[in-house]
């Protein structure tokens, strides 16, 4: 817990982006003369003071435009979170108390942090079954959870159950569907479905199914290759289901951000 700090582009590399390795940095992006942001500024100051785990910045947009147009603000108030040096979750304009504090609580460390990190264990060394049931526990317990959920979905379609994991995921906040948690969750959902699909007798359809396997592996340069490939040789694909693929593909590899801005390239060529 604590006070509301300015900061410049100076100190942003050690301030938020290194300290977000740490614990979230919520940045608040205004200017003086924005009307919304002094309404919002006691609502963060609120925040920061009430909220053990987080870290609450201010940046003057009109001070440190280089910093703006880096993050892509075009209006203020604009606040962003940040965890392990990234964006993860943000939104625009002035927002009241409640809605603030819910926005930021899926994103602080939880009860059941150590419980997930179990479960992911279990799940990276194929163990889906015993991760399954520990996320059904957790979810049990904090059913508000989004990353609980989002990850339970996940190994839904693992297991083979692919619809069920999707209906959990529709039943999430509206804001939730905007995490990246849950983002991700959607994505692995599609592929697994796709995984799900063989045809042997349409080229595009098996070209799919070997991208989505090697995409559920985290194999996500191969994936995406494979469906670049599929793309170049069926335009039809390239337009439709084969953009669609890709998008889902692009939420997948996000944190390979040099991977993604390629392959990006790459579909804008083949589209136009």
């Amino acid at each position: 817990m604590g006070q509301v700090s300015g900061v410049t582009s100076a100190n942003f590399q050690s301030a938020v982006l290194e300290h977000s390795r740490l614990e979230p940095v919520l940045v608040d992006f205004w200017a003086p003369w924005c009307g919304p942001c002094r309404t919002l500024g006691p609502v963060l100051d609120q925040l920061a003071a009430e909220t053990q785990g987080l870290k609450v910045v201010k940046l003057n947009t009109d001070e440190e435009g280089s910093i703006a147009a880096q993050y892509a603000i075009r209006s203020i108030p604009a606040v962003k979170l940040f965890r392990d040096g990234r964006v993860v979750d943000e939104f625009v304009g002035a927002q009241p108390l409640g809605a603030v504090r819910e926005f930021v609580r899926r994103h602080l460390s939880k009860g059941s942090a150590t419980g997930l990190e179990a479960a992911r264990s279990l799940r990276a060394s194929g163990q889906l079954t015993a991760a399954l049931e520990q996320l059904r526990t957790l979810h049990a317990a904090e059913p508000t959870d989004d990353e609980v959920a989002a990850e339970l979905a996940e190994c839904l379609g693992l297991t083979g159950d692919p619809a069920a994991g999707r209906t959990l995921l529709q039943g999430r906040s509206p804001q939730a569907q905007a995490s990246p948690a849950v983002k991700h969750a959607y994505a692995t959902l599609h592929f697994v479905q796709v995984a799900l699909s063989p045809d042997e007798t349409d080229a595009i359809q098996t070209a799919r199914v070997t991208a989505a396997r090697e995409l559920l592996r985290a194999r996500h340069n191969e994936g995406i290759d494979a469906l670049l490939a599929a793309a170049g040789r069926n335009r039809r694909y390239a337009v439709g289901a084969g953009k669609e693929d890709l998008l889902e593909a692009f939420v997948l590899a996000a944190a390979d951000e040099t991977l993604v801005a390629a392959a990006r390239r790459r579909l804008a060529a083949l589209l136009h």
